[in-house]
């Protein structure tokens, strides 16, 4: 009898969502090529799919209606698909309050629980207030309101941290979150491998190198700090580089106040579908990425399958990027112009690093590699996680 697993996540990418959403679904379809029974429980977007499932890539997609803004209140919409599905193992690669939801089903049940853990701030158990404090203050939305969704904030980690007690399981993607988690949590953790389709065509280095195109790729959040990537281009204004700025924010006046010195050379495609970001991956020579932190980001993964060296402005989660001679790490704007100068005028360092990539990639970050690694946890753990099928 096929094993039953449900994905249980905020978004389906096919529709909306960020990082998670890609590895939670590649994981899904994954799992459900190895003959698991996989159910993948989400909000949907669309009016007219709420309460209707669908089979996407074997997968049976469960559509909920999304939540207002006091996400806690209408929880339990999770509790009865989770009942109608019966699986017997959950997966949730976010942290949110349906970590209660998901934590009473399987006390309930003898379901297990899986968590991954998807950001350096996740494993901290103020988690929900942390992420509050950082994108809002009182100037900035009033007093009330701030007061208001900080208690909503504190109520999701409540329930959160309710839900954490009951995992069984913990995946982090770096050294730094292992820490931050046993120290909050008092919980071990694996570490998660993300992984990635191998592209459908071969890169050589030569051909990367002479396009001369460098991509940025995320969200206009603070902390993926676009600006850099604007002031960037400018430092490079006299060479005949292309930059490309694949992503937006929902606050237009933000993003115009970060693009109001834009260079000619720099292209802005604003939000694109993950896929159509993925083919401006196809298209360049180096990915930068300026964030203060990463998980473990998918577009490093995008790149180095495709052999695209990565420069980093600090985000080099457990140092990978350094020890394994995948790019530069640098800590400012004029040390990655020099840098950035560096690899795309000398073909003898850029083949280098371009092998070591697609290299590193290849060993460590396929989609089988990924899905090979989370099975195998599962069963070193099968005292505590019933997976002899497996």
């Amino acid at each position: 009898m096929k094993k039953r697993i449900c994905i249980v996540m905020p978004w389906h990418i096919s529709e909306r969502g960020g990082g998670a959403e890609v590895q939670a679904n590649y994981l899904s379809q994954a799992l459900a090529e190895r003959g698991f029974k996989v159910s993948y429980v989400c909000q949907t977007t669309t009016a007219n799919k709420v309460n209707t499932h669908e089979v996407k890539n074997n997968v049976l997609i469960h559509w909920l209606k999304p939540s207002g803004r006091f996400h806690w209140m209408d929880q339990n919409k999770y509790d009865y698909i989770l009942k109608k599905l019966q699986p017997e193992i959950i997966v949730q690669r976010l942290s949110s309050n349906v970590s209660y939801v998901i934590g009473k089903y399987c006390k309930s049940n003898s379901c297990k629980f899986i968590w991954i853990c998807t950001d350096n701030l996740s494993p901290y158990k103020n988690y929900h207030v942390l992420k509050f404090k950082k994108n809002n203050t009182v100037d900035k939305v009033g007093y009330i309101k701030y007061h208001v969704f900080l208690k909503n904030a504190q109520i999701m980690d409540w329930f959160r941290n309710k839900g954490m007690k009951q995992v069984d399981i913990a995946f982090t993607q770096n050294i730094k979150q292992s820490k931050i988690l046993e120290n909050e949590f008092d919980m071990k953790s694996e570490r998660m491998i993300s992984g990635h389709p191998t592209p459908k065509f071969h890169f050589e280095p030569q051909t990367n190198f002479s396009k001369k195109t460098i991509i940025w790729c995320g969200n206009f959040g603070l902390n993926k700090r676009p600006q850099l990537f604007v002031e960037l281009a400018n430092a490079l204004i006299e060479r005949d580089y292309k930059f490309i700025m694949i992503g937006s924010h929902s606050d237009k006046a933000y993003v115009s106040s970060i693009l109001k010195n834009k260079p000619d050379g720099l292209q802005v495609t604003g939000q694109l579908s993950f896929e159509e970001s993925l083919s401006y991956f196809d298209k360049a020579s180096l990915l930068v990425n300026t964030s203060k932190s990463e998980g473990f980001s998918n577009t490093y993964i995008q790149a180095w399958l495709r052999g695209l060296p990565t420069l980093v402005f600090g985000a080099d989660p457990s140092d990978v990027i350094a020890s394994n001679n995948l790019g530069y790490v640098c800590n400012d704007v004029s040390e990655a112009a020099k840098s950035i100068e560096k690899i795309l005028s000398d073909f003898n360092e850029y083949e280098i690093l371009a092998n070591n990539t697609k290299t590193f990639a290849t060993n460590h970050h396929t989609i089988e590699i990924m899905t090979d690694h989370f099975l195998s946890v599962l069963k070193q753990n099968k005292t505590s996680v019933r997976i002899e099928e497996l």
